[in-house]
């Protein structure tokens, strides 16, 4: 490796605010989603296994809904979307399930529908990279993924005009 070379990060802190820079006690539960914190990670609840939650903290897909500040942003416009809107915002939402149920952090926050662009909030990147993928694999059209600089923010944006 060159000196100098960098080839992504190992250990260290994050620059994400919501990056999990350290372990709960377990079990802790998130008194929103009832999600607990099991074996290092965030996970949905057994209630068979759930009778001794002694901990409270808020998971960090619910301090971003919280703090309202998503982590990926979805925009769709164009004539297409106005003929099939229930047909697209259906395969979001099933995008949405099918990512939860192996990775219950990945949600979709709001869906904002204005005039002439609908807006799909996550509270992870790489779903709202999915679901824009999922619909252009779906529906055709053009697909745009912006990165913002510091890789907090995704902005995805779809359009089909025919």
């Amino acid at each position: 490796m060159a000196e100098g070379e960098k080839r992504g990060r190992i250990g260290g802190k994050s620059s994400n605010p919501y990056h999990e820079n350290r372990k709960y006690p377990e079990p802790t539960e998130c008194p929103r989603c009832h999600l607990i914190y099991r074996n290092g990670r965030w996970q949905q609840g057994d209630e068979a296994n759930d009778t001794q939650k002694t901990h409270s903290s808020h998971c960090p897909a619910c301090r971003r809904e919280i703090d309202h500040l998503p982590a990926g942003l979805l925009y769709l416009s164009g004539p297409y979307l106005d003929r099939h809107r229930e047909e697209i915002l259906n395969i979001a939402s099933n995008q949405s399930q099918s990512a939860a149920a192996q990775r219950p952090l990945q949600r979709i926050m709001w869906i904002e529908q204005g005039t002439d662009t609908t807006e799909i909030a996550t509270t992870d990147s790489h779903l709202a990279m999915r679901i824009g993928k999922a619909i252009e694999g779906a529906c055709k059209g053009d697909l745009t993924i912006k990165h913002a600089h510091d890789a907090q923010l995704v902005r995805v944006y779809w359009e089909r005009s025919g």
